[in-house]
């Protein structure tokens, strides 16, 4: 019988199976790029004394690419400031101890002076995202700094539910707010074990570049699944926050048959990770009130949340409190990995092969046409 190690916060679960309960879910051509091949085309990277480093999320990539940058830049005389966003902060500089780093400013003098600077370099890990179909620079900024657009994008959209990896209004108004800024980005493609590739130069072409080598990653002819345990995105820690884990299960929601199970491996140890989640667990907002007020950080989980929860059974192993897992946001609570499995196959029958994503970056899945 195989022992499956999955990631549980800062530790490793163990899921016994026998091989034919077992289905991998995997995609050989998410491969990694070695040293020596990175180190040569971010040497190719412009760089000079007016260079300001922008990373927007703490992702082991992110922090990966920062440090490359700025030793080459140390080689060459030259330091680089580091500025990022609140919640990137106390990661980046426990990992870059070297370096100051300081907050970006959300004034609009200081954050429209750094877009508007050739030198300021932002960088970004890229996925497919639920709700705008990918994330990456544009995303990033506009949920940072531009609340207003980040409502008109939200009351944008074509429906409740989740679309990866498909472009449509939302993150066409991403686009459109960085389409006039001078700055670059690097948008970094990746997974648990490293970097794919990354893209730099302007802003809105790095972008589409990388999405377009996402598509290209895509898993093409994936079964509607009965059962479905989701892994941990290591490279960005998705499972210190309820939130993040929640993105990696709407993006998996179009290879889920109706009613499937699926199951949620989650720590969160940092907690709801949003203010909309924050506010439907104390009572404060109702689970449908998305549909009726300003965007806040993590409506979008509400709303899918609202729309799925009669289609799919959604379960978590998680050290949240039940009461909110269970009573407020209708997850089914497992305490351990080994009781979801077998759960799962009372539903499905002891021959039933379990589907299971380790490493969430590389699960892109196709649009059924």
């Amino acid at each position: 019988m195989p022992e499956l190690w999955l990631n549980y916060g800062s530790t490793d679960v163990i899921l016994d199976l026998r091989v034919e309960n077992l289905s991998l879910i995997e995609n050989s051509k998410f491969d990694i790029r070695n040293e020596e091949s990175l180190d040569q085309e971010i040497e190719s990277i412009p760089i000079s004394d007016y260079t300001i480093l922008i990373p927007l999320d703490a992702s082991n990539s992110t922090v990966q690419l920062t440090s490359r940058l700025v030793s080459l830049a140390e080689i060459r005389g030259i330091t680089l400031p580091i500025e990022t966003i609140p919640t990137a902060r106390r990661v980046l500089s426990n990992k870059i101890q070297s370096q100051n780093i300081t907050l970006i400013e959300k004034s609009n003098d200081h954050f429209h002076r750094r877009t508007n600077e050739r030198g300021t370099i932002f960088i970004s890990k890229v996925n497919i995202d639920p709700f705008f179909g990918y994330s990456g620079t544009p995303t990033n900024l506009l949920r940072e700094f531009e609340q207003d657009k980040m409502n008109q994008a939200f009351h944008s959209r074509v429906d409740d539910l989740p679309h990866p990896g498909e472009k449509s209004q939302p993150i066409e108004t991403a686009n459109r707010f960085c389409e006039s800024m001078q700055a670059k980005s690097i948008e970094i493609i990746s997974n648990n074990s490293g970097i794919n590739n990354f893209f730099y130069g302007e802003i809105i072409q790095s972008f589409q570049s990388a999405t377009k080598k996402l598509d290209d990653l895509s898993i093409e002819n994936q079964q509607e699944l009965k059962s479905l345990i989701l892994g941990t995105n290591i490279d960005s820690n998705s499972s210190s926050t309820l939130s993040n884990s929640l993105d990696l299960l709407w993006n998996s929601t179009k290879v889920l048959k109706r009613n499937a199970i699926v199951v949620i491996i989650s720590e969160n140890s940092k907690g709801f990770g949003s203010k909309a989640m924050e506010k439907f667990a104390y009572g404060e907002i109702k689970l449908e009130d998305y549909s009726n007020i300003s965007y806040i950080e993590g409506l979008e989980h509400l709303m899918f949340i609202n729309e799925l929860r009669e289609k799919y059974n959604m379960a978590i192993l998680s050290s949240l409190p039940k009461y909110y897992l269970n009573e407020k946001f209708g997850f089914e609570i497992f305490s351990n990995i080994q009781e979801a499995a077998e759960k799962i196959l009372g539903m499905n029958g002891k021959s039933h092969r379990i589907s299971i994503i380790q490493d969430p970056n590389i699960a892109i899945f196709k649009k059924d046409n």
